[in-house]
């Protein structure tokens, strides 16, 4: 489909891959474009009965390109805002898709990716999975949602401890704590794992699936669209810290 994105749909069961390995399918900005065109394309799609998100290769993703922070620098906070307006409205668009949603986590899940990866239903890792959200590490305040929805999945406790330290959790972790509901140990267990529940989903009745996810979505904070606001704010104002620029410098160097 273009942009690094892999779309493969057949008897109404659809699977997106991130497929960009040889930079751990991090995730450009015309990777969420193309993501926003996708799961439009979706909603269009009346015989869609649950899609699966997934990374090609041996990682979900590493999260956000980091490549262009050093642009982003300079940038007026307009052009910076534009495309973090695109980035939200595709987490919205995977979370309002009227059929379910799963994340097939392998490898590395992390940052933007991870908070990709809670913008779907159901969360499935392999148990050596690395999951996590080391923006603190680069000097970055989250800007996709991870602050504001984990508290609700995970706690608020934990949800400090990954965003405050940057500290990485196994796949295992993740499934004790509640941010993944299935885990497998092996790659074929995984990959068996996700087939059962893309069938088990599929077979059940689509405005059910749909109704659902709205009453579950309907209890969510009722400011959440408007700290999510607010993180974009703090995320400009981050990219214009010297020590985050120099953190950008070193890690790409």
């Amino acid at each position: 489909m273009g942009s690094n994105i892999d779309v493969d749909v057949a008897d109404g069961k659809a699977t997106v891959s991130i497929n960009r390995k040889n930079k751990n399918n991090s995730i450009t900005a015309g990777m969420y474009e193309t993501l926003l065109d996708t799961f439009k394309e979706f909603e269009q799609d009346d015989s869609l009965s649950v899609v699966t998100v997934r990374g090609d290769g041996e990682h979900f993703s590493a999260g956000v390109d980091v490549g262009p922070v050093p642009e982003w620098g300079e940038a007026k906070p307009k052009t910076i805002r534009d495309q973090y307006e695109i980035t939200h409205k595709t987490l919205r668009a995977i979370e309002s898709l009227g059929v379910p949603v799963i994340a097939a986590i392998d490898g590395y899940c992390l940052g933007g990716a991870l908070e990709l990866a809670i913008s779907c239903d159901i969360r499935v890792a392999h148990t050596d999975a690395q999951l996590g959200l080391p923006e603190a590490n680069m000097g970055f305040s989250m800007d996709q949602g991870g602050p504001q929805k984990l508290p609700g999945i995970i706690g608020e406790g934990m949800t400090k401890y990954l965003v405050m330290t940057g500290n990485l959790i196994d796949g295992r972790r993740a499934y004790e704590i509640g941010l993944v509901q299935e885990v497998a140990e092996s790659e074929k267990a995984f990959n068996e794992t996700v087939r059962r529940l893309e069938e088990n989903l599929a077979d059940q009745p689509t405005y059910v699936m749909d109704s659902a996810k709205r009453q579950i979505h309907g209890v969510r904070p009722p400011n959440l669209d408007e700290e999510m606001e607010r993180a974009i704010h703090h995320a400009i104002l981050a990219y214009k810290e010297e020590e985050t620029q120099q953190h950008v410098e070193d890690f790409l160097n």
